[in-house]
């Protein structure tokens, strides 16, 4: 795979030159691939905000250097919005950031500064309020009106209709209710099978991550502590939990089924797959399963 952005050497202090001097991220390196569905996780400051926060140049390194699309967002002729075109960053509770009118001029807002012409942006806004699952009855209706739901479909796809190469997306699903928690992650899910499209998605859910991502990181006091793929990450459940971190539900109880001698295979992490492994290993007829 072809890398779209790279991370090298990286830090990020706060409070340089202070009592309250603090290393956020401390000399690190990754690549991210284009096309892939990334998951970042660890426990609340491993320095996971700050590290995308640097993947759109929001955040400018202390030390070391970030690559989008082969461009150092250290350079000083580098066009920022180029970069923050390329690179969407949807914050966590991004509706609190809701400010037009009417969604059609919410979602709008980024592609007019662009400078398309007016049919270009209306494109735009039908292509993002469709992917994200708003009706066109909605687009001229005050966001505020809106439910929380709602309101976030709103200003991810404020960020979808910028066409973005890579989504970022901070606690997609944080505050939401089941039926919209699970709406919204179907949604990323769904946007991501269309191709093209890089997804980081930053979580604490190991669940969600499990389910969702090809490439788990781990980030622990600002470094990597982890870069595999699912099943890899959470065979490392006692270094996890040493970060404050879990493994995913299923994965835990298909643990334990293992143990008492039930043949369930490895690297099971969705309830779904649970119950057909459990099927599977009862046999039709409820054959003994014992490996």
């Amino acid at each position: 795979m072809n890398e779209i952005i790279r991370i090298e050497n990286l830090t990020h202090t706060y409070g340089e030159g202070t009592p309250f001097r603090r290393s956020a991220v401390e000399n690190l390196s990754l690549d991210i691939y284009h096309g892939e569905f990334l998951g970042l996780i660890g426990h609340t400051g491993s320095g996971k905000s700050t590290l995308v926060q640097h993947l759109n140049a929001l955040l400018k390194p202390t030390l070391g250097s970030v690559y989008v699309n082969g461009l150092n967002l250290n350079d000083k002729d580098a066009n920022l919005r180029d970069v923050r075109r390329a690179v969407g960053l949807v914050f966590q509770y991004p509706e609190y950031q809701l400010f037009e009118e009417t969604v059609r001029k919410d979602i709008a807002f980024g592609p007019n500064n662009l400078g398309l012409d007016a049919a270009d942006v209306e494109a735009r806004v039908r292509e993002a309020a469709q992917i994200v699952g708003l009706s066109e009855d909605l687009l001229d209706r005050s966001p505020f009106d809106l439910s929380g739901g709602q309101k976030r479909r709103v200003a991810i796809a404020g960020v979808l209709a910028m066409r973005p190469n890579v989504l970022v997306l901070d606690e997609p699903a944080a505050g939401l209710d089941p039926r919209g928690r699970r709406e919204m992650l179907a949604l990323v899910r769904d946007y991501h099978a269309r191709g093209g499209v890089t997804v980081i998605m930053v979580s604490h859910s190991m669940d969600d991550v499990a389910r969702m991502c090809s490439r788990i990181i781990v980030m622990s006091h600002g470094k990597v502590a982890f870069d595999a793929p699912p099943a890899q990450v959470f065979a490392h459940g006692d270094e996890l939990a040493a970060m404050g971190l879990g493994i995913p539900a299923c994965a835990q109880l298909a643990n334990r089924l293992r143990e008492k001698g039930f043949a369930i295979p490895k690297g099971v992490f969705a309830l779904e797959e649970l119950a057909g492994a459990i099927a599977a290993c009862l046999g039709a007829e409820g054959e003994d399963c014992h490996a």
